[in-house]
């Protein structure tokens, strides 16, 4: 072998075991992008998003509204409200959930546990459960009102 023949094979010989322990490492280029490699199928699920960070849409036309406001037009007064700066509390789906806790069961300090947003459980000392969930009738988003939809006693 001559002297130039013996380099080359030399260089591809040592970019070869180069790439195997970058590949053993996790360096490299991805298995699909190796000379002569087919890509591989996808294994992972897409991602979804977290459901305590999205932030739901406005609730459609329709929904019904039971608490602090039953109806679209009181809701988008209560908001306008709001805007102006009176009833702070009804930005907060956990606030809007224990005081209607305290106001239509009676419960003197129930706990609140939002499990996704608009979805809050409440547990009262005295051993009351419920599961309140909670809409956004006029705007989503950290401006909008929040309103209870339905609630249900554990």
């Amino acid at each position: 072998m001559d002297g130039a023949r013996a380099r080359t094979t030399g260089g591809l010989l040592a970019g070869a075991a180069l790439a195997a322990l970058l590949a053993g490492c996790g360096g490299g280029a991805p298995p699909a992008q190796q000379a002569g490699a087919s890509p591989a199928p996808q294994t992972t699920a897409p991602a979804t998003p977290d459901p305590s960070t999205t932030v739901p849409r406005a609730a459609p036309t329709g929904t019904t509204l039971l608490w602090p406001v039953t109806d679209l037009p009181a809701a988008q007064e209560l908001q306008t409200r709001v805007d102006g700066g009176a009833q702070p509390w009804t930005l907060d789906p956990e606030e809007v959930a224990v005081s209607y806790a305290t106001t239509t069961y009676g419960w003197t300090d129930p706990e609140p546990t939002s499990t996704a947003p608009g979805s809050v459980d409440l547990t009262d000392p005295s051993g009351g459960t419920a599961h309140v969930t909670l809409v956004q009738p006029v705007r989503a988003g950290p401006t909008g009102i929040w309103v209870v939809s339905a609630a249900t006693r554990g």
